[in-house]
């Protein structure tokens, strides 16, 4: 479970919803003419578009598998954004069909040879003009397409970002309501060498024995971390096999466990100290 800045990624959403919705204002407000001036315009949307489903698909990248997973109502969101690069893409499919259905120049083959007027200026004219003539509706309502998605998208980015923002203050007062678990030191030892970049439980195939290790190779202790597995506060990646070697991460009620854990320590020892009055006394005694 990577942990990342969850504040930081509820910013990148309102930037993203933002960049989304200027950039459907740009699509309702095209005005295309069939040639070579919408080519040119459609393909600049289309990479604009492309670069946004690009951020979002990084958005959900970054929240896919770090500590906001563990928050209630996270699920859903995750979805919603996923949806999100969804209607993003089709809105760039949707441009890509405007950039089709836009009609180009360029010579026609040949008419067969003999075939009166066929390659007339006059007959090119009027191919010319039914052309454009079914051209723009085709490349208006793909456009109208585009705009609805990037409308999604757009509210959708905001929708997490308030949502988001409100999951993650509910949860921190349910947890401060809930006590952490209490856990040893030598509990808080293993957490603490998992938290980092987790580890990896496995037998050896030869004798059987169950292992484990954190990611820098060093011995963690098998019962210890059967603990901590018990009460949930490791998890377990069941879909490999022991002989493979399963992942092992740190859960959120772990994390909680590991923050407010208070470990104890022996007070240092102090040297004795005699009283005056003693030392007189024995002062007294030797002479």
């Amino acid at each position: 479970m990577r942990q990342i800045d969850l504040q930081a990624e509820v910013a990148h959403l309102r930037q993203l919803g933002s960049d989304f919705e200027d950039l459907h204002s740009e699509i309702r407000s095209l005005t295309l003419t069939p040639g070579t001036d919408a080519r040119q315009q459609l393909t600049a949307k289309i990479v604009d578009t492309n670069e946004l489903v690009q951020q979002a698909m990084f958005r959900l990248a970054a929240l896919d598998g770090s500590q906001y997973i563990a928050v209630p109502g996270s699920r859903p969101a995750l979805e919603a954004l996923a949806s999100v690069v969804s209607a993003a893409s089709i809105a760039a499919c949707d441009l890509a069909c405007a950039l089709e259905a836009n009609p180009l120049e360029g010579a026609p083959f040949p008419g067969p040879p003999g075939a009166p007027f066929s390659n007339s200026p006059a007959n090119e004219a009027a191919v010319r003009t039914a052309r454009h003539a079914e051209a723009v509706p085709a490349m208006a309502e793909h456009l109208a397409n585009a705009a609805h998605q990037l409308d999604l998208a757009y509210t959708g980015c905001y929708y997490l970002a308030s949502g988001i923002t409100r999951d993650l203050k509910q949860h921190a007062e349910q947890n401060q309501a809930t006590p952490a678990p209490k856990i040893t030191i030598s509990q808080y030892a293993v957490l603490a060498r998992l938290s980092a970049s987790g580890g990896t439980r496995y037998v050896i195939s030869r004798y059987g024995v169950l292992k484990a290790s954190d990611k820098d190779r060093a011995t963690v202790n098998v019962a210890t971390l059967n603990a901590l597995i018990k009460r949930g506060l490791v998890e377990v990646d069941t879909t490999t096999s022991l002989h493979q070697g399963q992942s092992l991460h740190v859960t959120a009620e772990g994390q909680r466990a590991l923050a407010q854990h208070k470990p104890t320590t022996a007070p240092a020892p102090t040297a004795a100290v005699t009283p005056p009055a003693t030392k007189q006394a024995a002062v007294g005694r030797t002479r």
